[in-house]
C-alpha cells in the first residue's frame, strides 16, 4: 500500500469512528424520549380507566339503594328535629305492646303538664297528664321541654320534674337570666331519661316550677313525653 492511500485511510479512520459514536448517543436519546412518552401516555390511560371504573360503581350504588322499598310503618329519621327523631326511633323498634309518644298541651297552664289526646298512646291508658302502666315490665321513659324566658331583672330558676306514682324520680334544674347579664331571651331545653321496673296501673307524669315558660310557640314539637316496653315481665 502507497504512503498516499495510507495517509488518506488515516485521515478518513477518525471521521468514521467519530461517525459509529454519534449514533449510539442520538439513538439512546430517542429511546429515552420514546419511553417517557409511552410511560405518561399509559398513566394517563390508566387515570381515566380508574375514574370511569369508581363513577360506574358509584352509579350502582345509588340506583341500588333507590330501589329499595321502605317497608311500611317504616319513616326516615327527620334530622334537625329531636322529638321527631323520637317518634320516628319508636315506630321502626320491634317492641310494640306497649309505647306512647304525647306532645305538651299548651290549653292548661299548671305545673302539672297535660298531653295532647291526638297523641300515640298504645298498650298504656291516659288520664289527667297520668300514663298509666298496663302491662308490667321494664319500661324506658324519655321527656324532653323547651323553654323560653324573657329575662326580668332577676334570675329564674327552670325545673323539670319526671313522677312515677307522684313520686319525684328524675329532676333537672337550670339557672337562666343571671343577674348582671345583659340577655333579653333565653331558649332553654331540658330533659330526662328513666329506666324503671313498673306494674300495672303506675302512673307517670311530668311537672315543671312556671308552666308560662313552657315554649308551645316556638318549638311545639319539642316538647314531648314517651314511654315504651322495654322487657316485659309477662
Amino acid at each position: 500500500m502507497g504512503p498516499g492511500l495510507q495517509r488518506a485511510l488515516h485521515r478518513v479512520a477518525p471521521s468514521q469512528d467519530t461517525a459509529m459514536h454519534e449514533p449510539a448517543g442520538s439513538v439512546a436519546s430517542h429511546w429515552g424520549t420514546t419511553s417517557r412518552s409511552y410511560f405518561y401516555f399509559t398513566t394517563a390511560t390508566l387515570a381515566v380507566c380508574l375514574i370511569f371504573a369508581v363513577a360506574t360503581i358509584m352509579v350502582l350504588v345509588v340506583q341500588k339503594s333507590d330501589s329499595i322499598p321502605t317497608p311500611p310503618g317504616i319513616f326516615p329519621l327527620k334530622g334537625g328535629n329531636c322529638s321527631e327523631d323520637i317518634l320516628c326511633i319508636l315506630q321502626r323498634a320491634p317492641f310494640k305492646k306497649s309505647w306512647a309518644y304525647l306532645q305538651v298541651s299548651k290549653h292548661i297552664n299548671k305545673t302539672k303538664l297535660s298531653w295532647n289526646q291526638d297523641g300515640i298512646v298504645h298498650g298504656l291508658r291516659y288520664h289527667d297528664g297520668n300514663l298509666v302502666i298496663q302491662f308490667p315490665g321494664w319500661y324506658f321513659i324519655i321527656c324532653q321541654l323547651q323553654f323560653l324566658v324573657e329575662c326580668p331583672e332577676h334570675s329564674v330558676d327552670l325545673k323539670l320534674e319526671l313522677l312515677i306514682n307522684q313520686d319525684v324520680k328524675r329532676q333537672t334544674l337550670v339557672t337562666v337570666c343571671e343577674s348582671g347579664v345583659q340577655t333579653k331571651n333565653i331558649y332553654q331545653n331540658l330533659s330526662q331519661f328513666l329506666l324503671e321496673h313498673l306494674q300495672v296501673n303506675t302512673t307517670i307524669s311530668v311537672k315543671v316550677d312556671k308552666f308560662q315558660y313552657v315554649d308551645t310557640n316556638t318549638f311545639p314539637l319539642e316538647n314531648v313525653l314517651s314511654i315504651f316496653l322495654y322487657s316485659s315481665s309477662d
